[in-house]
């Protein structure tokens, strides 16, 4: 670490920088060949130039001193020659070549040949303005071209508001990078991101993420600590191209990074903290694709943030692939909505009294038709980020009542659990068309159960009470799920109206007389019970946790000791030959 460094670095930009920023964001891309032509076109021509522009003016002399001298109209036949060597070299070429063309012309020029009548030096000055004047212009226009081609090219690789490298310039720097199996020292990728850039923006204007961004590579390239290169690849992150001589220097060096980000930032006279998370990978091989690189970086970057970790190596596990193939779920799942391809299975849940089955929770199965069976843990967490878990939700809801009509017209009177999301608590819509699929099948509410998170009551606690009030007040009985995974029962618990909740099967799975889960669960069905709220134990896989539970006075089991989720008339089988009663054999 560079021990010199300051607490606070503030990056104060020249005025020349913000003259050009304005300009730069108007610039719109080139086209790469169109610059690498003219490139290459300037580049071979430049040289070879100089013995022809005084060819050429030669041939011109030759020309006027051959059709008479300068009193005839061919002494323009310069002007060629003039703006070509403006063209070619800019504007001192083109006004050197001017003031040669003047000479050519002038002096050593008479204005009739056949007399030999000398021009008047006034005369051949005020041309040779004139050739100046036009070899200057030609110039200065072919030099503000040059400047704004090799603008656009800058433009290219590099970040205008900042003015540091970009995402371009950082796969070009991949694709040209050694082999690092042919070096003693590895190379690597690191993505760096400010989590809380977003907040700081709406705090403070966008002006932030800049200043931020500029900070953080000062910070790096103050650091003794080798070859580091920064790239800015969007608003709030900075790619870092390191070296270290094994895994362990890497890790060593990510946390010198870390510690020299987590010093206050500086944004005009504020100090502001950044939350900074990293992920990294190897450099790529002489084979391999720097953009497969630069996505391993940032799928292991993504994983950091979930993890509220500093940093996260890029694994196999983490690989890019996995989401890709989600998303492809995601936008294959609202055709299977339409097409038929989602059913509801039914897993009973038992009353421990009395051994009846109460009721049933209805569980989403994906049937597709190319890819088989997908389990609900590949496509429903994910449409949880989304909107389309409203539509899932409200297909689930509407087709578990559906069946509640069947069974009642078979002599069933069961009740139904559906799980509900916490997005869809936000939609505030959700609670009128629960109603309205309700009042659609003429089902009373009381036959309706709908599971939610204990964590989606934290995100907006007095709304959500007030929407879970109106479900509860239309009699439908409202449980918490996976109670003991969160953190907001025991404080809320009191206060929403809920009726039931469900033990997380991480405790009932394990449940034995001599395990640790037994005080647990039983705290959590006295708790419960002292509440006015029925318990339910889901994961109930073994006969001495079911026991168990029954003594503990746990009112409702579930879980595949009693029965699997099945299809609805294979549980009409099950009903039948059980008689709504489960006897453990």
């Amino acid at each position: 670490m560079n021990t010199r460094q300051p607490s606070y670095d503030r990056i104060q930009s020249p005025s020349s920088k913000h003259a050009c920023v304005a300009s730069e964001r108007h610039a719109g891309p080139a086209p790469p060949r169109l610059l690498s032509w003219v490139q290459r076109y300037q580049a071979q021509i430049h040289l070879g130039a100089i013995p022809l522009l005084l060819l050429l003016t030669a041939a011109v002399y030759g020309l006027v001193y051959a059709t008479g001298g300068v009193k005839y109209v061919y002494a323009h036949s310069m002007y060629l020659v003039i703006l070509l060597a403006g063209f070619i070299y800019g504007m001192p070429g083109g006004a050197l070549t001017g003031a040669l063309a003047a000479l050519a012309l002038g002096p050593f020029m008479p204005i009739d040949v056949s007399t030999g009548e000398a021009q008047q030096t006034l005369n051949w000055l005020y041309r040779g303005g004139f050739f100046i004047m036009a070899g200057a212009f030609c110039g200065t226009a072919r030099d503000c071209v040059q400047r704004y081609l090799s603008h656009i090219q800058w433009l290219r690789y590099h970040d205008s508001s900042s003015t540091l490298a970009n995402r371009q310039a950082l796969l070009t720097h991949l694709n040209a990078a050694p082999d690092p199996s042919q070096h003693s020292e590895q190379g690597y990728l690191a993505m760096i991101s400010v989590e809380n850039m977003l907040e700081m923006e709406t705090a403070y204007g966008p002006e932030v993420s800049d200043e931020i961004i500029l900070q953080l590579s000062r910070r790096l390239q103050n650091m003794e600590a080798g070859d580091i290169r920064t790239y800015r690849v969007n608003a709030h992150q900075l790619a870092v191209t390191l070296t270290s001589a094994s895994n362990c220097g890497i890790e060593k060096r990510l946390t010198q990074l870390s510690d020299a980000f987590s010093r206050p930032f500086r944004f005009d006279t504020l100090s502001i903290h950044a939350d900074i998370t990293a992920g990294y990978t190897t450099l790529p091989g002489p084979n391999e694709d720097p953009e497969t690189c630069l996505r391993q970086a940032e799928t292991a970057l993504r994983r950091a943030a979930e993890r509220s970790q500093r940093w996260v190596r890029f694994t196999p596990e983490l690989d890019a692939a996995s989401n890709q193939d989600t998303l492809e779920l995601l936008a294959e799942l609202k055709t299977a909505l339409g097409s038929n391809q989602l059913t509801l299975h039914y897993q009973p849940k038992i009353c421990l009294l009395s051994d009846a089955v109460l009721g049933v929770e209805a569980l989403m199965r994906w049937q597709h038709p190319e890819r088989g069976s997908i389990p609900p843990g590949r496509f429903i967490p994910r449409a949880e980020h989304s909107t389309l878990i409203d539509q899932l939700t409200a297909w689930a809801i509407d087709t578990a009542l559906a069946q509640l009509v069947t069974w009642q017209a078979q002599g069933l009177t069961l009740s139904v659990a559906v799980n509900v999301s916490t997005r869809n608590l936000l939609d505030p819509n959700f609670v009128d068309s629960v109603l309205s699929l309700l009042d659609k099948h003429q089902v009373d509410g009381a036959l309706l159960e709908l599971e939610i998170t204990e964590g989606a009551f934290m995100l907006d606690f007095e709304r959500t009470t007030a929407e879970l009030t109106r479900l509860a007040n239309a009699n439908i009985t409202l449980s918490i799920d996976d109670f003991g995974t969160g953190y907001s029962s025991l404080q809320y618990l009191d206060a929403l109206p809920v009726s039931m909740l469900k033990i997380d099967q991480s405790f009932i799975k394990s449940l034995a007389r001599n395990s640790s889960s037994a005080p647990i669960v039983r705290a959590a069905i006295n708790m419960a019970h002292d509440l006015g709220i029925q318990v339910v134990a889901e994961g109930v896989e073994t006969r001495t946790a079911f026991e168990l539970l029954r003594e503990l006075g746990c009112d409702v089991a579930q879980g595949y000791f009693m029965a699997r989720p099945m299809p609805a008339a294979q549980f009409n089988d099950w009903h039948t030959d059980t008689q709504g009663y489960f006897r453990p054999g």
